[in-house]
């Protein structure tokens, strides 16, 4: 039978690790602010922005460009596929939002989506994509990378993971990635929050 002495020693160690294990956890997780991937991601960007690479794109109209071709401007980026039948909607409502506010008040602001399903979302399917979101054209683009190397570096940049179901489709995170004129990644917002991506992007014009 263990001793009251053994014991106590037992529980000591316990409450020991316990604490430095709290302790660990506060830190870890910047005071119990960050519980998942993506609170960690947006934490890691808000702190750390993240240079956009050079990444060769085919918009929805056939055209060829750099996407750090547009550094010099704010803008708000977005990762999506266009057989998406939930997220990928939100996001498109929200894109064209914001560019036709930004639009109505004569501010330079680029808002795109990015595919990451370029095999299949040639410009064709994401000019059909675009007006099943909005009621009016805005100049909301969208486009696909050309590369899937420099896709994969782009994903890999801003954070984005995407992950095959099985089903022609995607599971991936989601969100409004704001884009400051040095072409840095600086702010993820929820995709809903049109209201604070426009305040968002008035501090950095």
């Amino acid at each position: 039978m263990e001793q009251p002495r053994d014991i106590g020693r037992t529980i000591g160690v316990a409450l020991c690790v316990a604490a430095l294990g709290a302790g660990l956890l506060w830190k870890l997780t910047s005071g119990l602010q960050i519980f998942t991937s993506e609170t960690w991601r947006r934490a890691e960007i808000a702190s750390a922005p993240r240079a956009l690479p050079d990444t060769w794109l085919e918009d929805e109209r056939g055209q060829t460009f750099n996407l750090r071709s547009l550094c010099g401007q704010v803008m708000v980026l977005d990762f999506i596929y266009t057989r998406c039948p939930t997220v990928c909607k939100s996001l498109g409502v929200s894109s064209s939002q914001l560019a036709q506010h930004f639009t109505q008040t004569g501010q330079t602001v680029t808002v795109m989506s990015v595919s990451f399903d370029p095999l299949y979302d040639n410009p064709a399917r994401l000019r059909t994509f675009k007006q099943q979101m909005e009621p009016q054209p805005s100049a909301w683009r969208l486009a696909r990378p050309v590369h899937n190397t420099e896709r994969d570096h782009l994903l890999t940049t801003a954070g984005v993971v995407v992950i095959p179901d099985g089903m022609q489709g995607y599971e991936h995170n989601a969100a409004l990635h704001i884009i400051d004129k040095n072409c840095r990644i600086t702010q993820l917002l929820n995709m809903e929050d049109v209201e604070d991506a426009q305040r968002t992007v008035q501090t950095l014009l």
